[in-house]
């Protein structure tokens, strides 16, 4: 094998993992992308979010064609992720697709060298900065650094433990996010 042979047939053996999130199937992404040089996930929270004809059809075409596998993330990196957004404040940012998403990459990322996440999600992007995963902004800048919030409410200072809770279940009061700096 001659050496450029080589190093074609190596790139295309060593797939780069990319973890889609809801925006980047609407923005059709994954036709955009060379099959041989990327593997592509997602978890079917996300798969259930695309609901309008045109991109659920480009969705089922990227099905169809191997290029997108659709994974549950295990329990116990749910719940390793869902510790984390507890963490750093972002759990009540967080929808349970973001936490898939977040977990599904994590779980990756213990069998692939490497894993990239596509998001325009600020909280999932802050999130994955903090487990130490690269995530690609698509429409938007993305976050530049890492940030850690406190969540409380501002009436009488409950905590949640619960990362679905927005609202005080002691006195009703829409639960707050507060940047610890």
């Amino acid at each position: 094998m001659r050496k450029e042979e080589y190093c074609i047939h190596n790139r295309i053996n060593k797939k780069l993992n990319i973890v889609f999130d809801t925006s980047a199937f609407l923005a059709k992404y994954h036709l955009q992308l060379p099959k041989y040089l990327v593997k592509i996930f997602t978890v079917p929270r996300v798969v259930d979010e695309v609901r309008d004809q045109e991109n659920k059809k480009a969705l089922e075409l990227g099905i169809e064609a191997k290029m997108i596998e659709i994974i549950e993330p295990r329990e116990d990196f749910k719940k390793k992720t869902i510790i984390k957004a507890r963490e750093i404040g972002e759990h009540v940012s967080l929808s349970k697709t973001d936490i898939d998403v977040a977990a599904l990459s994590l779980q990756l990322k213990t069998m692939h060298d490497k894993v990239v996440v596509f998001t325009d999600d600020y909280s999932l992007q802050n999130l994955l900065y903090h487990i130490g995963i690269p995530f690609k902004p698509l429409r938007t800048e993305g976050i530049r650094k890492a940030r850690r919030y406190r969540v409380y409410c501002p009436v009488c200072g409950y905590v949640p433990a619960n990362p679905s809770e927005d609202t005080c279940p002691i006195c009703g009061s829409k639960l707050v996010k507060k940047r610890v700096k």
